[in-house]
């Protein structure tokens, strides 16, 4: 873990995050990254372009608490482009994920737990593309600087295997 990063979040949507990731068995950063994660791959909300990023609305019936969060260098580029393609802030981010996304990604990641937890399936928690796989190229096209961003492994890896 690498990259150290604070985020404001309401107490009942922390609570609430928490109770989750208890019963899953992961640490509440790691758990919070794969929501955001599930939540980007599966395409939850639409990508929007020239935007100003939005931010939470303060609500003074359920106050924030500031949250610690100690990532990969992946999770934390990955994190960083999703707040560029969604225009949120993490905390927006993290409260549209729980909000909109949590019941269902908390049902599909129990049902992987528990086909991985089968002698048919190997050790690893999830496999790569549902883990950390996120990479990006820097290339030029006809002249032109381009960054491509791969969530999940690159078309290219796939191929040859």
């Amino acid at each position: 873990m690498d990259f150290e990063t604070t985020t404001c979040i309401s107490i009942i949507n922390l609570n609430v995050l928490k109770e989750y990731s208890k019963k899953l068995g992961l640490p509440l950063h790691s758990f919070i990254v794969y929501l955001i994660m599930y939540a980007a791959k599966k395409e939850k909300r639409a990508y929007r372009a020239f935007k100003q990023i939005k931010y939470r609305k303060r609500n003074k019936d359920n106050p924030w608490k500031r949250v610690h969060l100690v990532l990969y260098q992946s999770e934390y580029e990955f994190l960083l482009d999703v707040k560029k393609l969604w225009k949120m802030s993490l905390a927006h981010i993290i409260e549209f994920c729980t909000e909109n996304v949590l019941i269902e990604f908390f049902e599909y990641f129990e049902k992987r737990l528990k086909e991985i937890n089968t002698d048919n399936y190997p050790d690893n928690l999830l496999s790569y593309y549902e883990n950390r796989s996120y990479t990006f190229d820097f290339h030029r096209e006809k002249g032109i600087h381009c960054l491509k961003f791969h969530w999940g492994p690159p078309p290219e890896l796939l191929s040859r295997t």
